[in-house]
């Protein structure tokens, strides 16, 4: 795997992911234009689901925060900047100037280039492809629950995920672990210029610790290169880095993150 293309093409993917779910969701709206792509998502929240990205370096990052602060302040909205550690180092800098702050370290940006020869199936449980809305559905509710650890209202999966339509499309691939007692463990790969973006990557806080979520991951991953990837990416938790990297996963580069959690002004 050549790093320095599978770190560009991890963070394109992100952005590229984060366009494509925003579009697609209802009341979403995406402006892309002259090197900066500007997302507001379904829900307010202004970690990850709205949030600027600077396409080409070459912009400015006064103007892309001059930018982020035209589209966001009508809006009443705070928002992520989204940059990649070595290229938007000054965007970083430039937003850190404006008050915007960090919600920790660096997430690592994950690759992998061949898809696993198996799943690594939990004892008690079975994988579904999702093909229905109900599926959608309770991969929003898994997603609601595992993803409280990090403080996120339950509200926003249903709200990024509707309509329930919007995982069915033919360039994705998404799964769901289940049990005796339902659905615990969900992944999606989301299918764009060659790779598989994993996203929407979750397990109940009930199934923790039994292996529901690598083998939903490996589903996923499996899927993506199905649907035409030579190479899956994600940006990893805190809590998935660990386990991806046991798959097989590479880290390739750093993504980070700078939040307006109020309405610029």
């Amino acid at each position: 795997m050549d790093e320095d293309r599978a770190r560009e093409l991890t963070f394109r993917s992100v952005i590229d992911a984060t366009r494509d779910m925003t579009r697609r969701a209802t009341g979403g709206v995406v402006h892309d234009e002259d090197g900066v792509m500007l997302v507001a998502g379904p829900h307010w929240l202004p970690v990850l689901i709205n949030g600027v990205a600077r396409l080409d370096p070459a912009v400015a990052a006064a103007d892309v925060l001059d930018r982020a602060r035209q589209f966001f302040t009508p809006r009443k909205r705070g928002y992520s900047v989204f940059a990649l550690v070595g290229q938007d180092d000054d965007l970083v800098a430039a937003a850190e100037a404006d008050g915007l702050v960090s919600m920790g370290d660096p997430s690592p940006l994950m690759a992998i280039d061949e898809p696993p020869a198996n799943v690594d199936m939990p004892e008690g449980m079975r994988i579904e492809r999702v093909t229905s809305e109900a599926q959608v559905a309770a991969l929003a509710d898994i997603c609601a629950d595992a993803y409280a650890v990090y403080g996120m209202p339950a509200d926003v999966p249903p709200a990024v995920l509707s309509p329930l339509s919007i995982l069915l499309a033919p360039h994705m691939a998404a799964y769901n672990a289940v049990d005796d007692e339902g659905p615990v463990a969900t992944a999606t790969s989301l299918a764009t210029h060659g790779t598989a973006y994993l996203q929407w990557v979750g397990t109940k806080q009930r199934a923790f610790g039994r292996g529901a979520g690598a083998a939903v991951t490996q589903a996923a991953t499996i899927g993506g290169f199905e649907i035409g990837a030579s190479l899956a990416t994600l940006v990893a938790s805190p809590m998935g880095a660990p386990v991806y990297r046991r798959l097989g996963w590479s880290d390739v580069g750093q993504m980070e993150n700078r939040i307006a959690f109020t309405a610029p002004t």
